[in-house]
């Protein structure tokens, strides 16, 4: 499809694909309360889905990205799109997380943007509250909730980001993104204490269950980052939160 830019986009589903557009390149959602790219950076998209933000980071300015994306067939519309506009980087179809292996994920052909290690975690009023703010009436909201959705089992790769860290020999990394379904705590849990001096700035999406997000904030305050973390009207009612982590000497 064609995005509003102008740019050729492969994509699953179209309304997926609209969402991603206006979050990311639209609302610039990732790169508020002063988080910026530089050229030159290295930029982390873990949970890349079909690439939208590494389209984004790279029309940004010149960067060098490493997006992860488990599924096979979201990535494989990640591999497409980055060849499509030749963005410089590496592309793994794997997941991320705090220990190393294979693990099953819960795949969701009809929106991918849900698939996740932790399908037990869903919750039926945060999606309804979700649909409608979206601007469904209460109504369709519950007929498309009492549906089953179809879902596929995948075995995964699963690596840290320590050990991709020391394997590519990353000396930086100006942007970690994360967005990966409730394993956002794992993915953190995996970057060793050397490593995070090499971390300009980190945006990861919060599913506040069992206060994961009072979490994750000590955690990167504790690094030394000054942290933010807001909640779109989108999600009100919700968990979901979006926390950027910047360093003040960054």
């Amino acid at each position: 499809m064609e995005l509003p830019n102008g740019k050729t986009f492969t994509h699953i589903s179209a309304s997926e694909t609209e969402f991603l557009y206006q979050e990311i390149f639209a609302q610039r959602c990732y790169l508020q309360h002063g988080v910026e790219l530089r050229p030159g950076d290295v930029v982390f998209d873990v949970g890349a889905n079909i690439g939208m933000f590494t389209l984004f980071a790279h029309l940004e300015c010149p960067v060098t990205v490493h997006a992860f994306e488990p599924a096979p067939v979201p990535y494989a519309a990640l591999m497409a799109n980055a060849e499509r506009h030749g963005v410089a980087g590496r592309f793994d179809q794997c997941a991320v997380s705090d220990v190393v292996g294979v693990r099953q994920l819960t795949f969701f052909p009809d929106a991918t943007l849900l698939s996740t290690f932790h399908p037990k975690a869903a919750d039926r009023a945060e999606l309804r509250s979700l649909g409608l703010n979206q601007g469904f009436s209460a109504e369709e909201v519950d007929a498309m909730l009492d549906q089953t959705p179809q879902t596929e089992l995948i075995d995964t790769p699963v690596v840290r980001l320590s050990d991709v860290i020391a394997e590519r020999g990353i000396a930086a990394i100006g942007l970690l993104k994360i967005d990966v379904e409730q394993n956002e705590q794992q993915v953190l849990a995996g970057i060793d204490e050397a490593d995070w001096p090499r971390i300009r700035q980190v945006v990861v999406e919060v599913h506040d269950i069992d206060g994961a997000l009072d979490q994750v904030l000590t955690l990167l305050r504790g690094k030394g980052f000054t942290v933010f973390a807001e909640q779109e009207s989108l999600f009100a009612g919700t968990g979901l939160y979006q926390v950027a982590a910047l360093r003040e000497d960054g």
